[in-house]
């Protein structure tokens, strides 16, 4: 007979979950009520069947680790969103992870019965190790989202996981290098001790053979098989309709969308049109856009005088020039590179319904006017080589990164060499993309430039400042080179958007002060405003950047 262990365990399963999804859920109708309430239930019974068919003790590891896990999955998103959410959303619900954390149970338990069945050593410990390596993802998945709720004060969502998806391996190591060594020691050693105790338990109850006998084995075979399917078809498994699966799959398509944007190329090319304006200049020149990163005006002195350190001493004497326009009150589209350059280097924008891969860039816009494209980055091409950004720059007639290393720093100062090789006899538009203010900002500067605070201490607001400072002096090694080199006719700069610097690398938006950009432009005696060096129209009245 069904223990009252068995059935009070099922009983806890069904109405957890169920009172659970209840009370974490906006707007349910009577129809979602209803349905979840059966749905439960065959989910409560074969969480618990495979461990009451073999007479399972509830707390042996083979049983107690999947439940573990299950309630992680259960309780962890759900909560995350309520708490983030629950003020400005009137309608979410999610019973997939119910769904998913219940047949979790029943998956690993069945399967781990079956081994043990049919235990030899080798095999005992190839599932171990097997068994060890499923439970450590997914048990990772939830505590990621705890650790990143920690960080940022909000649970996970479409900017987030764009943000992991493009972080590369220099910036992983920066982050955790910009953590307290306690904290990375507690991951570490938390990370360890996990490992081994799933590893020990895996392996001490995997190697103790069981006899099912042949209607038992076969049901729990049959468990097995379902569930396996169940919850990892490739289309409409449970898996993937969980909301962080939903997530992961959501960004993964836009990018792959994107990609659509270098298959469109020609035909975009073929619809442009470009007019130049005014006289032809002289002779060749050069027109220079630099790209910034995470830099806030708040955090200039030329913009803003209160601000206590000078971090602009030759844009604030610039300032004096007639050539130079600096623009107060510029701020960026989104707080975020991919999003804000997305719609700053196209057509692309917050008020028409293009999309990226059907908008024209600038590069598409310079090329039509006689420019030869030059782009050169600090940023990276390693780990985010399909970005918008990157697609971008791959169109200019020369596209170059720097050398990313793993933990090395490559400073914005290297892109100057990069100026030698374009040639002063031909009309060039030159992009530059700095690695600029982007946490973690004591990587952004040598320690020998550091103007203010300590060399080499960990300051968030002292380690911006220094950055900010070694911005504008590579501004004016730019500016003076192109002006000496290469006729520099007019050059652009602004940041792709703002940050403010104790929140590290936060993905949300913080308020203004997150795009609360720098801008500012340069213009020769022979330019008077930016339309005067070209300006474009589309085929099929489409508006151009």
């Amino acid at each position: 007979m069904l223990s009252n262990s068995y059935i009070v365990t099922g009983l806890f399963f069904y109405f957890f979950s169920y009172i659970f999804y209840l009370k974490l859920s906006h707007g349910l109708g009577n129809k979602a009520t209803f349905l979840q309430m059966r749905r439960f239930i065959p989910c409560a019974i074969l969480a618990i069947l495979p461990a009451w068919l073999s007479n399972l003790s509830l707390i042996d590891p083979l049983f107690l680790i999947p439940t573990i896990i299950a309630l992680l999955w259960i309780v962890t998103y759900p909560t995350l969103y309520f708490i983030s959410n629950h003020k400005v959303s009137s309608d979410f619900e999610f019973h997939f992870e119910a769904v998913f954390g219940l047949y979790i149970i029943s998956w690993l338990t069945s399967i781990g019965l079956i081994t043990k069945h049919f235990s030899y050593s080798y095999l005992s410990i190839s599932c171990a190790i097997i068994f060890t390596i499923i439970e450590l993802l997914l048990l990772i998945i939830p505590l990621a989202q705890i650790a990143y709720f920690a960080l940022y004060k909000t649970c996970i969502n479409e900017n987030g996981m764009q943000m992991l998806q493009e972080t590369n391996y220099n910036e992983i190591i920066e982050f955790f290098k910009s953590l307290p060594w306690f904290f990375n020691i507690v991951v570490i050693s938390v990370a360890t001790m996990l490992t081994y105790i799933l590893a020990y338990n895996n392996y001490s109850t995997l190697t103790q053979k069981i006899t099912l006998d042949y209607i038992n084995l076969g049901t729990m075979v049959a468990i097995a098989v379902f569930i396996t399917i169940y919850l990892w078809k490739k289309d409409h498994g449970v898996f993937l309709r969980t909301a962080i699966a939903e997530f992961y799959l959501d960004i993964k398509n836009y990018r792959e969308t994107n990609m659509l944007y270098s298959k469109n190329l020609k035909k975009r090319y073929e619809q442009l049109t470009v007019k130049t304006l005014g006289k032809p200049f002289s002779k060749p020149s050069t027109i220079i856009l630099v790209i910034g990163e995470s830099a806030s005006r708040d955090y200039m002195q030329v913009f803003n005088s209160t601000y206590p350190y000078e971090t602009t001493p030759w844009l604030k004497l610039k300032q004096q020039e007639k050539n130079f326009i600096l623009f107060p009150n510029a701020f960026s589209t989104f707080p975020n590179t991919v999003i804000a350059l997305s719609k700053s280097l196209t057509e692309m924008n917050q008020y028409n319904d293009k999309l990226f891969y059907q908008s024209c860039s600038i590069v598409d816009i310079a090329h039509k006017a006689g420019y030869k494209v030059h782009w050169y980055s600090n940023q990276g091409h390693l780990g985010c080589a399909d970005t918008p950004i990157t697609l971008v720059a791959d169109t200019a007639d020369v596209a170059k990164w720097t050398k990313q290393e793993l933990n090395k720093q490559q400073y914005d100062e290297s892109l100057i060499q990069y100026l030698d090789e374009v040639n002063p006899q031909s009309n060039n538009f030159i992009v530059l993309h700095l690695k600029g203010n982007h946490f973690n900002y004591l990587n952004r500067f040598p320690q020998k430039f550091t103007k203010f605070g300590v060399p080499g201490k960990y300051d968030l607001e002292l380690n911006y400042a220094n950055s900010i400072a070694y911005t504008d002096f590579v501004l004016e090694k730019i500016f003076n080179y192109a002006k000496i080199h290469l006729n520099l006719q007019a050059m652009v700069y602004f940041s792709d958007h703002a940050t403010i610097p104790d929140k590290r690398r936060s993905p949300n938006f913080e308020g203004l002060a997150s795009v609360r950009i720098p801008l500012f432009t340069y213009f020769s005696g022979t330019v008077n405003s930016f339309a005067q060096i070209f300006s474009c129209s589309i085929d099929m009245a489409a508006q151009c950047p």
